[in-house]
């Protein structure tokens, strides 16, 4: 990744978590060493650090699925199946697990190792070594964010919401008294969220950072902010929040949000200026073929396709104005005979960087945010602001509705992976508009209703055998 992740050898060479399992948690005898001998300065637990930056980058989590499965479960998208792949776009899940339960753990896993590293031991500039130790605080918090938008049992009917059963937070590497942790709420794992979220930002001192590909001070705050607007469907107060971390970035991020003329190369320009935290990669680190570009329009893969709409649902294609740039032929055309995203993750062998955050987005959270705190008026200016950077006029939307909102973020955010849970928290059923697209719970054809277990992943039996504290989730 552009030589970022050189030195990832040091600590990867043996597996440090494959799941929650007492088997897995416990490290090889080589591992113990490079631990006892291997960190002894900065640039020691930098190289570490890069190694879960690294592992974000995994076909399982951020490389592919994590960002494609958010768009192929909706009106979005769905999977022909033409190489087979994503079949589980219809949400059928093997009960016997699903999702990126695994690799997301392998990334906590190196967060945790440099978050416990005994810094007076460390040689080179402390100042260094905290925000390197941010930096983690703010990863972490992040794959749990993900954990408990995928497994998380708050928005099952009868499961309790905020009471509901979360993940488990692991806050510790090898730790013999947590090698089987249990799951917990979801209201303890947002708060773990907004815990390891504020030490990040008291932590990271952005002089250290050269780019985005880093995470940063504004990075937490973009994750704060997208983790807040999310739970506050579980606990509304966590709304102001969000609001609060939103326009914290529109102020003082220094991103700025790209043009008309601009969105296009946006997508294969590295560190656009609208970029707040993006995963680093190159044309020898990449995904390839198994990376986002081919399942999306591969003439080997391309299973991910845009849907066709019917009936008052209209599809991808649809929603977008004659003159608006996200519609465009330069982001949506046609790949061997099907409509596809052509302008996202454009690099057929998977060179691009991957963005996770961008400043647009924090324009919609206080649109957002301000309409849910009863001010009308700058939610409406918020709002409005993206369509304008679109070329679309100052005054596209004469109101500020959450139809608006929500219809202006699927036209911003297609395909980068936010749809199915923007849905989700506003509690709405999955809905079907192609006849390819049949997500169902009972084998009909009837798209699973809000609250269905199907809006939850399955936790994979070889963890349940590892961990006796592990819950399955309802319905499976």
């Amino acid at each position: 990744m552009k030589n970022l992740y050189k030195y990832l050898l040091i600590f990867t060479a043996t597996a440090l978590l494959v799941s929650c399992g007492e088997s897995d948690l416990e490290p090889t005898l080589a591992l113990d060493k490079d631990l006892d001998s291997g960190i002894n300065n900065a640039d020691d637990l930098a190289f570490v650090m890069n190694s879960a930056y690294d592992r974000m980058t995994a076909t399982s989590y951020y490389g592919r699925d994590q960002i494609v499965m958010g768009d192929v479960r909706t009106d979005n998208a769905y999977s022909n199946m033409n190489s087979g792949r994503f079949a589980n776009s219809d949400m059928d899940y093997n009960s016997n697990g699903a999702g990126p339960w695994s690799q997301i753990y392998r990334v906590i896993a190196i967060t945790n190792i440099v978050i416990g590293a005994d810094t007076s031991k460390l040689e080179g500039d402390p100042a260094r070594i905290t925000h390197i130790q941010g930096q983690a605080h703010a990863i972490r918090a992040l794959a749990h964010f993900d954990l408990l938008q995928d497994y998380g049992q708050h928005f099952i009917t009868g499961q309790g919401g905020a009471s509901s059963l979360g993940i488990p937070y692991v806050k510790t590497y090898k730790d013999p008294a947590n090698l089987e942790p249990a799951r917990g709420t979801v209201a303890s794992n947002i708060g773990d969220i907004a815990a390891d979220l504020t030490s990040a930002i008291s932590m990271m001192n952005d002089s250290y950072n050269s780019s985005s590909s880093y995470m940063s001070k504004a990075g937490a705050y973009a994750i704060l902010a997208r983790a807040t607007l999310y739970a506050g469907s579980v606990d509304p107060s966590l709304y102001s929040t969000a609001d609060s971390a939103a326009k914290w970035l529109i102020a003082n991020s220094g991103a700025t949000p790209v043009g008309a003329n601009g969105f296009v190369a946006s997508f294969v320009t590295d560190n656009a200026s609208n970029s707040i935290f993006e995963l680093a990669m190159s044309g020898t680190d990449n995904r390839g073929i198994n990376g986002i570009a081919n399942i999306l329009r591969g003439p080997t893969y391309g299973d991910v396709r845009v849907l066709t709409g019917t009936g008052t649902n209209p599809d991808l294609m649809d929603i977008y104005d004659a003159e608006d740039i996200r519609g465009g032929s330069d982001m949506l055309g046609q790949a061997q005979g099907y409509p596809t995203m052509l302008g996202k993750f454009p690099t057929m062998n998977g060179s691009d960087n991957i963005t996770l955050f961008r400043i647009e987005e924090m324009h919609l959270i206080a649109a957002e945010t301000s309409l849910r705190a009863g001010n009308a008026a700058d939610a409406l200016t918020y709002l409005n602001n993206v369509p304008a950077i679109r070329g679309l006029g100052a005054g596209y939307y004469a109101s500020a509705t959450m139809d608006n909102i929500l219809l202006e973020r699927r036209k911003e955010f297609a395909f980068e992976g936010l749809r199915f849970y923007d849905l989700s928290r506003m509690g709405m059923d999955m809905p079907l508009i192609d006849a390819m697209k049949q997500m169902n719970d009972d084998k009909t054809g009837t798209p699973p209703k809000y609250g269905s277990y199907r809006y939850a992943y399955p936790i994979s039996l070889s963890e349940r055998n590892a961990n006796p504290n592990m819950v399955q989730n309802y319905g499976y």
